[in-house]
């Protein structure tokens, strides 16, 4: 497993919203390759709101999934066209997410890619938001790494 720096930039508008909300955060984690999927495993940090959460990134050609273990439970699929129902559980209460994905697309090979999804999350069966995430996949080649291990794949 490579150490790498793990880019995450949103930008969230729901119908209310005249602006976006834009969050970008950077963690640092491990990225594998196994049977021709790639994992990157990192803990989620306090600039997320997700502290204490460990979270898996796996994709595929046209499919990736995050998988979010520890304080917040939760896993997401996207694929393009494809409609994805979840729960969202933290130490408080669970909420019932649905995903519809309009686009997905993954560049890049080795120890540098880039994943950007364009979905709409549905909370509860109430309107949605419209979100654009972009994870930018890069070798920690500064030593950046504070030497997560991470959860098994």
């Amino acid at each position: 497993m490579k150490p790498v720096k793990i880019k995450v930039s949103s930008s969230n508008k729901s119908r209310w919203q005249d602006q976006a909300e834009k969050l970008e955060v950077v963690s640092f984690g491990r990225l594998a390759e196994k049977n021709g999927k790639y994992y990157v495993l990192y803990e989620e940090t306090e600039a997320s709101g997700l502290a204490g959460t460990k979270t898996t990134i796996k994709w595929e050609k046209q499919r990736v999934v995050v998988i979010r273990t520890g304080k917040i439970e939760h896993r997401q699929e996207f694929a393009p066209g494809f409609s994805s129902h979840s729960l969202y559980q933290t130490p408080y209460l669970t909420i019932p997410m649905e995903t519809v994905t309009s686009s997905v697309h993954i560049g890049g090979s080795g120890s540098s890619w880039k994943i950007d999804l364009e979905y709409d999350l549905f909370y509860d069966a109430q309107d949605g938001n419209h979100i654009n995430l972009s994870i930018e996949i890069e070798e920690d080649k500064q030593g950046e790494y504070q030497g997560y291990t991470g959860q098994e794949y």
